[in-house]
């Protein structure tokens, strides 16, 4: 991967839009104060690849922007890509992926899903994020992570950085799986076991099933015998039942004959009650035409009611017509009324309000003046801030500078305080006492110095300004909460002036026309000046009502009258309706009394025949057996007869089903030997995905090739006068033990001879720990299948002395070729000149800003 343009903002300390192009530089340094943004251009690069950053989440957003984009720009294998990242705040993320195409355009390559494109990404790099920092970047505090862990954990590391803990995973695999297959081994086991105790129970299963042959022969005998004998009763049974039916014929025709007896005697009654009441009627006779003589005279009374009822009624509605006018002209007269009635309560109301309203925006007006005044120190306050805070980035980068330097010095005097003989521990150069003492002085004095300085910036100096910082900041949070209360007044005092106007608009339509319409109002509703024409029409019809005389209730008497004699017409119509049917009911009463003396004779005849059968019907059914007991024990026999043949089916299961269990004994058998197989291989792949097991093989075949590259890598950075050495295994401090102590030590040879790593001095152990690296980048990459052509170096150039950081940069040069980019991060002023293209990074109050400056 080679970056050709990288593009962003909104991005960590990157306010405004920035552009880096990568085609103008091979070797280039990146420069700039501490805290300017010089890794946050690293962590660009990181986030648009793979999305991630030293810091994620919208914590990679610029506190004053929106959102964070980056777009970059890269080639790999001949083709140039393009990564566009975007992630506004509290929102999901969008990532596009693009390759250009022959014709100059952009070809989209980007997945349905975010995670899909992420993966196409590094499908085509051949490598994920950790890879990818731990072959192309020296990141700060990290290019010692391997030489500066303890000699025992230095395999775990390595296997880290070689991505060896995949082999652990395939070991917990094994582990999961060998214990499935055991669990599947275990509950075979108590399966084969049940199907032991089953085939225990063959003999008592087939001594049952026996028995019950035995038995359901013997009911099988006894059935068929009462079946005979039920048959012989259903023959009997069926020449009863004839004789049933002919005595429940004779039955049916006495029922029959008496029930047309009873019918023709309520007829002949009926008959004669119809009789007597026509001759009720004539006896009444002359006291029904009285009676129907009276209701004609009243008939013609009501009539004449009716008449005047008629006229009362048609005045009555012209009445009630002026009425409702005269009503519905002073409801609406007094409604009118009460609503300017309502408005005048209303208007004294107002005009209080209006005072109020006035008094109030007074108030506000004055706390808007008070309010302004304070807000015009806020630009001053925010310029300070922004000071203090580049004051505070300045003293955290000198005391973090000083830490190591004081640690080197202390580290050199203690070399010194304890070496004897005339060589330096430091150089190997001759060193008489006389030198050492003032060596140490020196030392000691250049300590103090440094320990002084980190102690006043410690103790004084940054503690002050962060307290000043601390202050201010608190009094700009005011001053926001002033802002946000002045435009909160603001918004007030313009709805409060619009609520004044609103009332002031009210009072005045109130005085101009309200107040003399309600007076108005008043004085017709007191002298009754209105529906006059309808007043007047409305007594004349009241003189005609008085003059007509009409009386409620002499009508109603009338009617009441009527309604009581309406009977007699009817009553005098059935007088000559009886007077006609007399003479033709006699006749009729004559010749039904001649057909019940008939039908008497015929029922009792009926009823001796019956009486006869019923007699010889039950002299033969009380010598016949009960058919219903014969009936119910055959049905017994044959429920016993079923029952039986269901136990034996289920008996014979019982011993077939024992035929199937040997077979699925013989199965599991074969099955468990199976399992047992698997459960042993697992074990054995569990051996072999151990730390002992292929990760411990595959660091010692890295090894070998990790110690070639870096000792090519230490002879050109030292002169060819450090070499590297790894050594995995050493004897126990305990001489009787046979077998020796895994370990990964580090043996540095130089003109002094052959040291362990923690011996060295800083400057010699960053050369032992860059070249180290750089071996293991280069061998990393291989293994990922990718080729390493970009190196990102972020790390300690200031640990070293002149000639140190002189021979750091002529490895550098003597692998340049080996890259087609390389860029280095340092803010040592003495460092820039000695590269040939340089990215200045420099803090401003928009963000970091960038500028490519060539030699």
């Amino acid at each position: 991967m080679i970056p050709q343009r990288l593009q962003l903002s909104g991005f960590l300390s990157y306010l405004d839009p920035v552009e880096v192009d990568f085609t103008r530089f091979d070797l280039a340094c990146i420069s700039g104060a501490n805290g300017a943004g010089k890794s946050s251009l690293l962590d660009a690069i990181t986030w648009a690849l793979f999305g991630q950053a030293r810091k994620n989440n919208d914590a990679i957003i610029n506190s004053k922007a929106k959102q964070a984009e980056v777009i970059i720009d890269f080639t790999y294998e001949g083709n140039l890509y393009r990564i566009q990242r975007i992630k506004p705040s509290g929102k999901t993320g969008q990532l596009e992926f693009f390759v250009r195409a022959e014709d100059g355009s952009w070809r989209a390559l980007t997945e349905a899903t975010l995670s899909q494109t992420q993966k196409r990404i590094q499908s085509t790099l051949r490598m994920d994020y950790d890879t990818f920092i731990n072959a192309s970047f020296f990141l700060q505090g990290k290019a010692d992570q391997f030489a500066q862990q303890k000699p025992g954990d230095r395999k775990r590391i390595l296997s880290t950085i070689l991505g060896l803990e995949v082999w652990e995973q395939y070991r917990e695999e094994a582990a999961e799986r060998r214990k499935e297959i055991e669990k599947e081994n275990h509950s075979l086991q108590d399966r084969l076991n049940e199907i032991e105790a089953e085939l225990n129970q063959e003999p008592e299963r087939r001594r049952r099933l026996a028995l019950l042959q035995d038995q359901q022969a013997l009911v099988t005998a006894t059935r068929q015998a009462q079946e005979k004998t039920l048959a012989a009763l259903r023959k009997l049974e069926a020449s009863l039942a004839e004789k049933r039916r002919s005595v429940a014929l004779q039955e049916k025709q006495v029922q029959d004959t008496t029930k047309r007896l009873a019918t023709l005697e309520a007829q002949i009654s009926g008959r004669q009650a119809e009789r007597d009441g026509h001759a009720a009627l004539l006896a009444d006779e002359a006291g029904i035409r009285a009676a129907h003589a009276a209701w004609q005279s009243a008939r013609a009374e009501v009539e004449r009611w009716n008449l005047q009822a008629g006229q009362f009624h048609q005045l009555t509605g012209q009445r009630a017509a002026h009425e409702l006018s005269i009503t519905t002209a002073r409801t609406r007269l007094e409604a009118d009324q009460q609503i300017l009635q309502n408005q005048q309560r209303n208007i004294g109301a107002l005009a209080t309000q209006v005072a109020e309203l006035q008094q109030k925006m007074a108030g506000l007006e004055a706390r808007t003046a008070d309010l302004t005044k304070r807000l015009e120190n806020r630009t001053a306050i925010q310029s300070e801030i922004n000071r203090l805070v580049e004051s505070i980035s300045d003293l955290n980068a000198e005391k973090t500078a000083l830490k190591p330097k004081m640690d080197e010095i202390k580290k050199r005097i203690d070399g010194l305080a304890e070496a004897s003989g005339s060589l330096c521990p430091l150089c190997g150069q001759p060193l008489t006492p006389a030198e050492r003492d003032r060596l140490l002085i020196d030392l000691s004095a250049e300590g103090k110095t440094c320990g002084d300085r980190f102690r006043e910036i410690g103790h004084s100096l940054l503690p002050n300004v962060q307290q000043q910082r601390i202050k201010q900041e608190a009094e700009l949070t005011q001053l926001d909460g002033a802002d946000q209360e002045l435009r909160s007044i603001h918004r007030q005092l313009s709805g409060l002036q619009e609520n004044l106007n609103h009332l002031q608009t009210q009072i005045q339509s109130w005085e101009q026309t309200g107040s003399p319409r309600l007076a108005d109002l008043t004085e017709i509703l007191e002298k009754l000046a209105y529906a006059e024409a309808d007043q007047a029409a409305l007594a004349e019809l009241d003189a005609q009502l008085a003059a007509l005389g009409y009386d409620v209730n002499a009508h109603k008497a009338a009617l009441q009258a009527e309604q009581a004699g309406r009977d007699s017409e009817n009553r005098l119509r059935a007088v000559e309706n009886a007077r006609s049917a007399l003479q033709p009911l006699e006749r009729e009463l004559s010749d039904l009394t001649a057909q019940q003396t008939t039908l008497q004779a015929e029922t009792q005849a009926l009823q001796a025949e019956y009486e006869r059968g019923q007699d010889t019907l039950q002299a033969e059914e009380a010598d016949l057996p009960d058919p219903d007991e014969a009936e119910d024990h055959l049905r017994n026999l044959q429920e016993e007869e079923n029952r039986l043949r269901t136990q034996i089916g289920a008996a014979m299961q019982n011993v077939n089903v024992l035929d199937t269990q040997k077979e699925r004994k013989e199965q599991i058998n074969t099955r468990r030997t199976e399992l047992s197989l698997q459960i042993a291989r697992l074990k054995s792949l569990e051996r072999a995905f151990s730390k002992d097991g292929v990760p411990a093989l595959l660091i010692e075949q890295a090894l070998p090739e990790i110690e070639a590259q870096a000792n090519d890598i230490l002879d050109r950075i030292s002169g060819g006068g450090m070499s590297v050495r790894f050594e995995t295994q050493r004897a126990y401090a305990d001489a009787k033990r046979e077998d020796r102590k895994e370990t990964l030590d580090i043996i540095i040879s130089d003109a002094a001879g052959s040291r362990e790593y923690e011996l060295f001095s800083g400057g010699e152990a960053f050369r032992v720990n860059f070249a180290i690296r750089l071996a293991l980048s280069r061998v990393l990459a291989q293994r990922a299948g990718a080729r390493l052509q970009t190196l990102v170096i972020d790390e300690g150039f200031g640990s070293q002395d002149a000639e140190g950081r002189q021979r750091l940069i002529e490895a550098i040069n003597l692998v340049r070729p080996e890259f087609a980019r390389i860029l280095v991060i340092t803010h040592l002023e003495e460092m820039k000149d000695a590269f040939p293209a340089r990215i200045e990074v420099e803090k401003t109050p928009r963000g970091s800003r960038v500028s490519v400056i060539s030699a």
